[in-house]
């Protein structure tokens, strides 16, 4: 899977024919701040290199760089990074000429994204006097002049009319663009590009803001869904399995309005929202207490108790998340997992001891607890979700159930889509009961689902019944499907509805075993 660069998203339909994987890469999304990089963009990384080359400035420790270590120490492959901005300003290189300066301004906002430029006439007649190359290196910092990414641009001209028009030229540069009219003449050639001196660059200026002045909101954490900014930048992606939204300010929360939007997106795209525990969680009294009064609960949010001791090396606040390395655990071990996981956290650890007693008053009220149970390593005990409260959410308490249903909705209203652009009927139907029954098949010979038999692991049902409904208000395909993940027989079941603006899954809940009826 990669996530594209060029600001244009294209997601791919399964096509008809192909087989549902019951196995995938698993994914985790973080968005938050970080030193530079592009804004609102989901970028694929799959290591922490990658990440510093990007996002990452030399001697500049980020809160999100700590958490992508977590998570590739801990197992995780593939991260989608989203660098969010509360201001988004932009520094300049001005390039001086005869007729006045040419004016590039960075593509990526922020402080520390250092860039420069050199001008040479080499290979252009004199008597071209608008013409001229260009050269752009993104560099770690003046100081560390190391170049990363250089683009080239030769005989670009400063005249609008021109097929090589220096404005038109930059509409594929991922470092720059034009700001303002050009001048009417080339800019000057820069210091050294001769030869006869030593080479000299113009680096970029400005940008207003120091990067510590520029601090996310949790209302720009969740952005907009008609820009694709912020938590909305993951519609580019096919799929994503936890979410890691990383507050603007060390040692904070996210407030309530981030949270349940959060959750809320988390539930559209079938994936789970990692949350840290809040500063106000100073012991275990202070975590129940609070955790009893609070007003939120989700099957598909995680949470944990205690938080970390920063290492006295760090210059970050106290209580260091350890959601990353949860994250690239969970990624690392898959859907069969069932036990304790181990945690690499360095020299990190829990801020303060809870023994099992605890941690099991803490799993009854969806809180995940750190356990080091040997010196230097740490365990993640309980393994719940925060579906606390009474009815049907009380089911999803149990992490590694939810996970699989999650996965089980978000395949098959993935692969059931093209079924949304051919004309519904019987045939239709049976071909996508077919293609749902083998996949929850497949599932079960893994042991995934419960029960020794197909009948009692799982049911489709894609019918008239499924589709009825006033005409004109009919589904272009709906069809219900029901899974056994605790007992034989004993089902969760969904509604899978697909429709022209898209597909959404409602969840109808526990069924017993004369559900099966409804298979037909």
């Amino acid at each position: 899977m990669e996530a594209g660069s060029s600001g244009i998203s294209v997601v791919e339909i399964p096509p008809r024919d192909q087989v549902i994987p019951v196995e995938r890469e698993s994914i985790t999304a973080f968005i938050g701040p970080t030193p530079r990089g592009p804004v609102s963009m989901p970028v694929a990384v799959r290591s922490l290199e990658e990440f510093l080359q990007r996002f990452g400035v030399p001697g500049y420790l980020s809160r999100m760089e700590l958490l992508l270590y977590q998570y590739f120490e801990n197992g995780g492959t593939l991260a989608i990074v989203v660098r969010v901005c509360r201001v988004q300003r932009h520094k300049r290189i001005s390039l001086p000429g005869p007729a006045g300066e040419l004016v590039l301004e960075a593509l990526n906002p922020g402080a520390l994204e250092h860039l420069r430029a050199t001008v040479d006439f080499e290979g252009i007649p004199p008597a071209e006097r608008h013409r001229f190359n260009l050269v752009l290196h993104r560099c770690r910092s003046p100081q560390h002049p190391l170049v990363e990414e250089q683009e080239s641009y030769p005989g670009v001209s400063v005249r609008p009319a021109d097929a090589d028009f220096i404005g038109d030229a930059l509409g594929v540069s991922a470092l720059v663009r034009l700001i303002g009219p050009a001048p009417t003449e080339r800019p000057g050639r820069t210091i050294g590009a001769d030869s006869m001196h030593p080479m000299r660059y113009i680096y970029s200026q400005g940008g207003g803001l120091s990067d510590t002045d520029n601090a996310p909101t949790d209302y720009d954490l969740i952005g907009s869904r008609d820009d694709s900014t912020g938590l909305f930048a993951l519609e580019q992606v096919p799929w994503v399995d936890f979410v890691c939204l990383l507050p603007g300010a060390s040692g904070t929360t996210l407030g309530p309005v981030a949270l349940f939007a959060a959750e809320r997106y988390c539930r559209e795209r079938h994936a789970m929202l990692l949350i840290d525990p809040p500063a106000a969680w100073s012991d275990l009294d202070e975590a129940v207490r609070a955790q009893r009064e609070r007003g939120f609960a989700s099957p598909n949010a995680l949470t944990y108790f205690p938080s970390l001791e920063s290492p006295p090396h760090l210059s970050v606040a106290p209580g260091l998340s350890a959601a990353g390395a949860i994250a690239g655990r969970l990624c690392a071990t898959g859907l069969a997992w069932d036990g304790p996981l181990q945690l690499t956290l360095g020299r990190g650890r829990p801020s303060i001891h809870i023994d099992e007693h605890e941690a099991h008053q803490l799993a009854r009220l969806g809180v995940n607890t750190l356990v080091p149970p040997t010196p230097g390593r740490v365990e993640l005990a309980g393994l719940v979700t925060m579906a606390r409260s009474g009815g049907l959410s009380r089911s999803w308490n149990n992490l590694r159930r939810r996970r699989i249903f999650l996965f089980i909705a978000n395949s098959l209203s993935r692969h059931t889509r093209w079924a949304a652009y051919e004309p519904g009927d019987p045939a239709l139907w049976r071909e996508v009961r077919s293609q749902c029954a083998a996949f929850l098949a497949a599932l079960h010979a893994k042991r995934l689902l419960a029960g020794s038999s197909a009948r009692e692991a799982f049911y489709v049902k894609c019918d008239a019944d499924t589709h009825a409904g006033p005409a004109g208000s009919r589904p272009r395909l709906a069809f219900v499907v029901g899974v056994a993940l605790q007992r034989p027989g004993d089902f969760v079941a969904c509604r899978i509805i697909h429709t022209d603006e898209g597909c959404r899954v409602e969840e109808i809940g526990w069924q017993p075993g004369p559900a099966l009826a409804m298979a037909g």
